[in-house]
């Protein structure tokens, strides 16, 4: 009876969104504790200090959940695995913290939000899903109720802004490309064998930045506060997420799991609100019911495209190599 149970919230599709849900209410949350954290630290040391400590924890739980088999991975799929480091890790991040110095955090956060286009896009693209008139209705009105949030309705795209808004919008490419890849990756590695390669990956190339950067100052040094930062930073916003995020990749459409990261900045302005005590304005609440309203149209779209079972048993997982498109 309870593996019934079990068997079918694994293989519901808004159980699953419910899990993307509360991963983008952290990744929402993140700016606040790296906002804390900056306080001690440059950019590159908190991203290259979060990664090494989830690559550590990711890869001890894949050795005692997994075994040392799930670390086996077929030579010519290195350069996959480096393609969704750079994406995701190292030049992602790069591109997101140098996006800042040269534009607004408003304009970057709108930006960034075009991820989700940029997913669907792809997806269609590469992997061939279908587009419908409601999801893209969906997304749509939902990009707009996050264009509401974190503009406040006012924006600047001067020319002064140019370089910052191609460096967010290279920003949101390149988590598209990573979520597509990690689709493609999951229907023949585990999820964990994919994030202990992705971190692994993505802190080799983020070291050298960090060992020439500006030096830090002693990790023994550095107060409670933004050890916790880290450490929420590390723990939930990349193991926990990344692990829910693309185990979502692997069930549903990519469209569907992109659909979810309109919660983030809905998220991070009503922990602002609660945590910091900024106003909440009536931008953000009509921005609010525009998401809750785009992903409620999107509902009818949601559903399971891989069972549970059919991955226990291997079903659809072509080896060896990768999955080409129409397979």
């Amino acid at each position: 009876m309870l593996e019934n149970v079990t068997g079918s919230l694994k293989n519901n599709a808004f159980t699953i969104m419910f899990g993307l849900i509360l991963v983008n209410v952290f990744w929402g949350a993140s700016s606040i504790a790296a906002k804390e954290a900056l306080l001690q630290m440059n950019s590159t040391d908190i991203v290259t200090i979060r990664f090494t400590i989830a690559f550590f924890i990711v890869l001890a739980l894949t050795l005692l959940l997994k075994g040392r088999g799930a670390l086996r991975i077929e030579a010519r799929d290195i350069p996959v695995f480096i393609i969704m480091s750079l994406a995701n890790v190292s030049i992602g991040f790069i591109l997101q913290v140098q996006a800042l110095v040269y534009t607004s955090v408003t304009n970057f956060s709108l930006e960034f939000n075009m991820s989700t286009f940029f997913i669907m896009l792809m997806g269609a693209a590469l992997l061939g899903e279908r587009l419908t008139r409601k999801k893209m209705g969906g997304a749509a009105v939902a990009f707009a109720g996050a264009a509401l949030i974190i503009t406040g309705g006012h924006m600047d795209f001067g020319s002064s802004h140019l370089l910052g808004d191609l460096m967010g919008i290279g920003s949101a490419l390149s988590f598209g490309l990573f979520s597509i890849v990690s689709k493609k990756v999951s229907q023949k590695y585990d999820i964990m064998t994919i994030l202990v390669y992705t971190f692994m990956f993505g802190v080799l190339e983020l070291v050298p930045i960090y060992l020439l950067g500006a030096p830090m100052p002693s990790l023994v040094s550095l107060s409670v506060l933004s050890w916790s930062s880290i450490i929420f930073l590390a723990v939930l916003c990349s193991v926990f997420a990344f692990l829910v995020y693309t185990y979502g990749l692997n069930r549903l459409k990519a469209s569907d799991v992109a659909m979810s990261i309109y919660v983030t900045p809905l998220a991070g302005i009503m922990l602002a609100v609660i945590l910091l005590g900024e106003t909440l304005t009536v931008y953000t609440i009509c921005g609010a019911a525009l998401i809750m309203a785009g992903m409620y149209m999107t509902r009818g779209e949601l559903k399971i495209e891989r069972p549970e079972k059919c991955i226990e048993r291997g079903e659809g997982i072509k080896k060896p190599g990768l999955p080409s498109r129409g397979e």
